[in-house]
């Protein structure tokens, strides 16, 4: 994982893109090419871990991640317009993909599931 400076303190699982005025915000709309990841909880390893203001953004690996929808192990998994929420795209364009489901998922309301980041 690696800091990122942030507008909030983002709780682990949140997906943030890169925003305008911090490196990173929370996410906020479909599919969005923006997409930097997910807040992580616990990483192996952390970088700029002195980064004042900041969350930690998961960069290769599991990571435990909010999702709404129909979601199948395997779907890869990009925004959705649900603040902080990922969800299942089958057919997603390049630059807008978090990761890949590793567990099934399927309600409206919004769940934590694990989602492998850096295998597309």
């Amino acid at each position: 994982a690696e800091r990122y400076t942030s507008d909030a303190d983002y709780e682990p699982g949140t997906v943030v893109v890169f925003g305008t005025e911090t490196e990173v915000t929370i996410s906020s709309e479909y599919h969005d090419n923006r997409v930097a990841g997910v807040v992580t909880t616990n990483p192996a390893y952390l970088m700029n871990s002195e980064l004042g203001a900041s969350v930690a953004v998961t960069l290769q690996g599991r990571v435990p991640c909010r999702v709404v929808g129909d979601i199948r192990r395997g779907d890869m998994m990009v925004t959705s317009d649900v603040a902080g929420v990922a969800t299942a795209c089958r057919t997603p364009d390049i630059g807008t993909v978090i990761g890949k489901a590793l567990e099934n998922y399927n309600s409206t309301q919004v769940g934590v599931i694990e989602v492998v980041v850096g295998r597309i």
